[in-house]
């Protein structure tokens, strides 16, 4: 296992949290691939799923954004719109070259830039959503 959910993680919002915890799951199941032989089209599915999955919450999260009139959203968008780049970006590369290699370097730039951003980032949202009234 690569990530565990803890407490210092929750950004006091439910629905994040639990897509967070989501994410999670996805991207051990990607490092995952790093420790046993490694099937196409489990590794193709797995990576759809996390593209899938994260431009789901990353919606999610900007749905927010647009209904409260979140200060920092343009800031937060290109984050996200960053990431999404980047995903798309390795997923070229898998189609290119699947050795286990490939999913500890996907695996290593996922655990970074979610915990990251959760920490860094999503937790700047949390009292301000909070005061809105999303818990």
């Amino acid at each position: 296992m690569l990530l565990k959910w803890e407490p210092i993680y929750s950004v006091n919002v439910k629905e994040i949290d639990e897509q967070h915890k989501k994410m999670f799951d996805i991207i051990n199941r990607i490092y995952s691939l790093t420790e046993k032989s490694i099937k196409e089209d489990e590794s193709l599915k797995v990576i759809e799923e996390l593209i899938d999955y994260g431009n789901y919450h990353l919606d999610t999260e900007e749905k927010y954004f647009k209904k409260f009139d979140y200060p920092d959203t343009d800031s937060h968008i290109a984050q996200h719109d960053n990431y999404k780049k980047r995903v798309l970006e390795m997923k070229n590369k898998l189609e290119k070259s699947s050795d286990k290699e490939f999913y500890i370097e996907l695996s290593n730039f996922l655990r970074d830039w979610w915990l990251g951003h959760i920490q860094n980032v999503d937790h700047k949202y949390s009292d301000f959503f909070n005061q809105k009234g999303l818990y």
